[in-house]
């Protein structure tokens, strides 16, 4: 087929009104069609590559619309919105490289493409050198493939928008393919809506399109296998990671105690040098210790190294960062790919310290799976990086059925893994469902300005049914109050197995809750150790969560935190291995409880390494007193300490492992006294029989799960 050039509007012979519309120019503040409309049509009915400066206009052309389009609105679509139903069960577009080559000037009617063109494609072709363009639409009948032995990179100016089929799939070996946003500018974005915003630069993923990044397969993290110290130039790691190269960029994680210097940001970055099996020697020395910690009845953990580089990469720049926005019913394959500088932020109306706070553009983010409903079941997005962005890094939001395996969020801008909460905390959450976060890693989160990242997470466990995080890490959240590694957030409700995770070094909490539950929620095989806060903080009013077989190890402020009492059968820690490993005064604390509700219950468990004692009571005077019962737990030290400015507790109940159980009470009032316990005591009925120790065996994988390419 041969394709016409389509010569710029910029060019002398076609600068001011087009040849084919002899009309005068409209006036200022209007912009007329870059061609006449008949003859743009024509040769797109010819299966023409459009090349034209600037989208805008073309879109324009094809609307027949002489006046730009009116702006998206600057919020997200409404929450009732239904995605179009999934097409019929079918095999995954072909992709293959039998199609035109990109530099073929016959092909595009004499003339390749240049960085000022907008490109229209709707036949295959195959991307056979590198290219610059203005920007890029694939029609539903078009397909851009690069070529599998080449290392490639297509750089766009503007959107790169996808209706048909664009796939980076280098074979494995040195070939690297990179589709990059080099000219972003984040003071145009606009944000928000369901359509392709012009001003806002990015990949989109539209209509029934289809977009593959399949990348070499390799490890996503191996924890290291021995104490790491500084000045060592080499890691030795628990196993030999799959498909590591000489120059990957890694990344060591901190895991030292909370009373040292920059324990939640200490982290290491280096370049592979070489590899010998489990053993990487890296290209420069590192600067941080990064001890292994023993967990007690649990495992030893050493440093998570993260691997950063992947063959499939799309990318903005440092200076102006793009994003990527899936609407199209047609899952697509996501493996191995990094994605970097995306999530654009904007000038905020706030300052700091007499400084601008820039905010996040909404609905631009990292990976954004944008109101699909069901259409996104089936999906599996494996192995992929989302590193140096400026939002959100992973958001499914109001989209089902997406599994994140081995993935990872590192320094990123917001909550890492997220949808977008309720507009406020009486307004529920739009669900996600069937959510799996597998082996996933949340790294080095942040926020700005960081005093006021109130609870600032790396995974937001959202609303929804069916969804599971399991043996994934959070490391390195920074934030203030209520910050944490993973967050039950307000309106959220959502149910989820949560099992095996692991939270540490992060600023403040391993776990935060703050919902108000009307479900039955269970945490288990979870552990927390070298957090800034508490390994859990427990909250808000009333709900009913069971933790179990737990472990949380060092933490600067204590074990858990109780703000809420149980509502229905009661919250639940049974079962826990609770050593604060000299870092905090107390293991368990109990703090305001706005509403009175049933007992919270801490059994079977082990509390040790405390300064003071095992339980503080220290509900406040303006809250509801503490309905408690501390049954069957070990202690290494003073048991329990009830607060002298706490009021009268409505029930406290106690049973050491092996003592009968008593009920305290502010001292006096002729009952015995107990002044370790600044405390009296009185005989108790508990209506279950004592029973042993519960301590958990905890087992986390030392690498993450392992991930294939589609083929």
């Amino acid at each position: 087929m041969v394709h016409e050039p389509f010569e710029s509007p910029n060019s002398p012979e076609l600068s001011g009104s087009s040849r084919n519309d002899p009309s005068p120019p409209e006036p200022s503040g209007r912009r007329r069609p870059a061609v006449g409309r008949r003859r743009l049509l024509g040769w797109l009915a010819a299966g023409a590559v459009v090349a034209v400066v600037g989208e805008e206009g073309l879109r324009r052309a094809l609307a027949g619309a002489g006046a730009p389009a009116p702006a998206a609105p600057a919020t997200e679509a409404a929450p009732g919105r239904t995605a179009p139903p999934p097409p019929a069960p079918s095999q995954r577009p072909v992709v293959d490289e039998s199609g035109r080559h990109w530099s073929d000037s016959a092909g595009w009617g004499g003339a390749v493409p240049g960085p000022a063109s907008a490109v229209r494609i709707t036949d295959r072709v195959l991307l056979d050198t590198d290219a610059a363009v203005g920007s890029l639409l694939i029609e539903p009948t078009g397909s851009l493939v690069f070529a599998r032995d080449r290392t490639l990179t297509l750089a766009a100016a503007g959107n790169v928008e996808v209706r048909g089929v664009l796939a980076l799939a280098p074979a494995d070996g040195a070939a690297v393919h990179t589709l990059r946003f080099p000219a972003v500018d984040e003071r145009r974005f606009r944000g928000g809506g369901m359509s392709v915003v012009d001003s806002d630069t990015g990949l989109w993923v539209t209509g029934t399109g289809y977009l593959r990044l399949d990348g070499a397969a390799k490890t996503a993290w191996v924890r290291a296998a021995a104490d790491l110290e500084p000045g060592e130039t080499t890691i030795k790691l628990t196993s030999a990671p799959e498909g590591w190269q000489i120059g990957d960029e890694l990344a060591v994680t901190p895991t030292g105690t909370p009373d040292t210097d920059g324990f939640s940001a200490a982290y290491d970055l280096a370049t592979v040098r070489a590899i010998d099996g489990a053993t990487v020697t890296l290209d420069a020395a590192l600067q941080h210790a990064h001890p292994r910690v023993a967990l007690g009845a649990g495992p030893t953990l050493g440093a998570e190294v993260l691997n950063l580089s992947r063959t499939v990469r799309v990318e903005g720049t440092d200076r102006g960062r793009a994003h990527v926005h899936i609407t199209s019913t047609r899952p697509p394959d996501l493996r191995h790919a990094a994605l970097r500088w995306l999530g654009p932020r904007s000038a905020g109306s706030e300052t700091w310290n007499g400084q601008p706070v820039t905010q996040p553009v909404l609905g631009r983010y990292g990976l954004h799976f944008h109101m699909l409903a069901d259409a996104s079941r089936s999906t599996v997005v494996e192995g992929v990086v989302v590193r140096d962005a400026g939002n959100h890094a992973f958001v499914p939001h109001a989209s089902h059925g997406i599994t994140f395996r081995s993935c990872i969020s590192h320094e990123t801008w917001e909550d890492a893994y997220w949808w977008d909460g309720p507009v406020d905390t009486r307004t529920p959450q739009v669900p996600s469902d069937d959510i799996v976060y597998d082996s996933c890693v949340a790294s080095r989160t942040v926020f700005e300005p960081n005093p006021r990242a109130y609870r600032l997470t790396g995974f937001s466990l959202g609303a929804g049914t069916g969804s599971i995080a399991r043996d994934c890490v959070a490391v390195g959240v920074q934030g203030a109050t209520g910050a944490s590694g993973y967050e039950w957030p307000e309106a959220s409700e959502g149910v989820w197995t949560f099992e095996r995770c692991l939270a540490h070094n992060n600023l403040q909490d391993g776990i935060f809750v703050w919902l108000n539950a009307q479900h039955h929620h269970t945490v288990t095989q979870f552990a927390a150790y070298h957090n800034g806060g508490w390994g859990i903080e427990h909250g808000a009013y009333l709900n009913d969560f069971d933790y179990t077989a737990s472990v949380l190890h060092g933490n600067a402020a204590g074990g858990v935190a109780v703000h809420a009492l149980g509502r229905d059968r009661g919250t639940v820690f049974d079962g826990l291995l609770i050593d604060a490993a000299g870092q905090s005064d107390y293991a368990v604390v109990t703090l305001k409880h706005q509403l009175a509700g049933e007992t919270v219950t801490v059994s079977r468990s082990r509390l040790t390494g405390y300064r003071k004692a095992g339980v503080a009571f220290r509900a406040t005077t303006d809250g509801k007193p503490d309905d408690i019962a501390v049954l069957d737990c070990e202690f290494s030290g003073n048991e329990v300490w009830l607060d002298p400015e706490s009021p009268p507790p409505a029930r406290i109940v106690v049973r050491p492992q092996g003592r009968p159980a008593v009920q305290l009470t502010k001292p006096g009032n002729g009952a015995a006294p107990a002044p370790q316990w600044n405390a009296s005591t009185a005989p108790a009925n508990v209506a279950t029989a004592p029973r042993p120790l519960a301590l958990p065996r905890l087992a986390f994988n030392d690498a993450a799960t392992r991930t294939t390419r589609v083929g």
